[in-house]
């Protein structure tokens, strides 16, 4: 017998990436809106990660079982629940001041980890502290001193933290036009700022209420924890081009899990696996970096026959649902990240919006049962097209 769907936690009017991506509009600022929402240039690399992800087709099978899809998967010596996590996303106290321990806290509970960026408004230790214990696999724009490199590594060993992400996708300073023209190239000025809590009063009384916009996992390398000389580290210490070598000596310094994310091409694909990299995400930083970038739904098939059982490959940029999902990993992904779905809803939805990744899960499950299979490993073993 079918058993009735367990439904996420959500309004009713919550049931795919375009509402929430329409709540997140009518409930933040312009700019934080367009710092979350926009691409590069015309937005057309941003487009060709979805439309590229809506040309794959994958044929189902008839099958008489009726056992349970079984959504679980092994990454890294770990068995997590689901083939997804939240991506590692910048400033996301610009959407909602809590939502980084919530989309945490419920990444634990349903057995997956959670992805920090160390640009995020949430320090690792506060992140660790709403996963009960767990750290999360931790993302770098890995700085050019080697004192300070030293220092966070140091840090994130004492923490317990077992997987890092260093990304290589920005080698410079990128012109986005969207946030430029929106003011959140930087800090926006006072008269942005004023306009948009008068416009906003949720959004405004959600971060009068706290905690403050802090950048906290830069704040012990620049001149001071304010949020303009941390981004201004970011910016002048941490944005510049990272290569094999750069690694290699990470490599050397870190013998946790280290995982290369920015990865396009399939030559360099294998110069990381080559120097003992444990995965590398095959990224395109969501369109943000270049418009004319491929996306990953082309970029994976080629690294996947040149790397897959190598390196863990892990796919981000352009998942929209859990369908978007089982097309990354029937391309040859293992692992799979969502960064805009999970933080529109937050943007969106507060705190409740992390109840997107039980809604990513639930779809999860009920494309397999579609497909046909009861285990992703089943995945390879169905027809898969893409249509011109």
């Amino acid at each position: 017998m079918v058993q009735p769907l367990e439904k996420p936690d959500l309004p009713a009017r919550y049931a795919s990436l375009a509402d929430f991506r329409e709540g997140a509009r009518r409930r933040i600022p312009n700019f934080a809106f367009e710092y979350l929402d926009g691409g590069i240039g015309r937005d057309v690399g941003l487009q060709r990660n979805y439309s590229e992800l809506d040309k794959v087709m994958i044929t189902p099978r008839n099958v008489d079982s009726t056992q349970a899809p079984q959504t679980g998967v092994e990454i890294f010596g770990e068995s997590y629940s689901t083939p997804f996590c939240v991506a590692p996303v910048g400033f996301i106290g610009l959407f909602h001041p809590r939502c980084g321990p919530a989309f945490a806290k419920r990444s634990k509970e349903l057995g997956m980890p959670f992805c920090l960026s160390f640009a995020s408004s949430s320090s690792t230790e506060s992140i660790i502290e709403a996963m009960d214990g767990t750290p999360p696999w931790q993302q770098f724009y890995w700085p050019d001193d080697e004192d300070v490199q030293d220092d966070i590594i140091a840090r994130m060993k004492a923490l317990g933290v077992k997987v890092i992400m260093p990304t290589v996708d920005i080698p410079g300073f990128q012109w986005r036009e969207r946030t430029v023209r929106a003011g959140s190239s930087g800090m926006p000025p006072w008269h942005v700022l004023a306009r948009d809590i008068i416009q906003r009063p949720r959004w405004a009384l959600d971060m009068l209420r706290g905690p403050r916009p802090a950048l906290p996992n830069m704040a012990p390398y620049a001149k001071s924890a304010s949020v303009p000389d941390c981004e201004a580290f970011l910016v002048e210490r941490c944005t510049r081009p990272m290569g094999v070598g750069e690694i290699a000596k990470l490599r050397d310094k870190w013998d946790g899990k280290l995982v290369i994310k920015g990865v396009m091409a399939v030559e360099d694909a294998e110069a990381y696996t080559n120097i003992g990299v444990d995965g590398i995400v095959v990224s395109n930083h969501g369109g943000r970096q270049l418009d004319a970038a491929p996306s990953v739904a082309e970029l994976l098939p080629p690294i996947a026959a040149a790397v897959k059982g190598k390196t863990a490959i892990i796919a981000d940029s352009g998942v929209a649902s859990g369908l978007d999902a089982i097309r990354m990993l029937r391309l040859g992904a293992d692992y799979v990240m969502i960064g805009r779905l999970a933080f529109y809803a937050a943007a969106a939805l507060g705190p409740q919006g992390a109840q997107v990744l039980d809604l990513m899960k639930l779809q999860v499950k009920t494309v397999m049962t579609q497909l046909g299979i009861r285990s992703l490993d089943e995945l390879k073993d169905l027809k898969m097209d893409i249509s011109n």
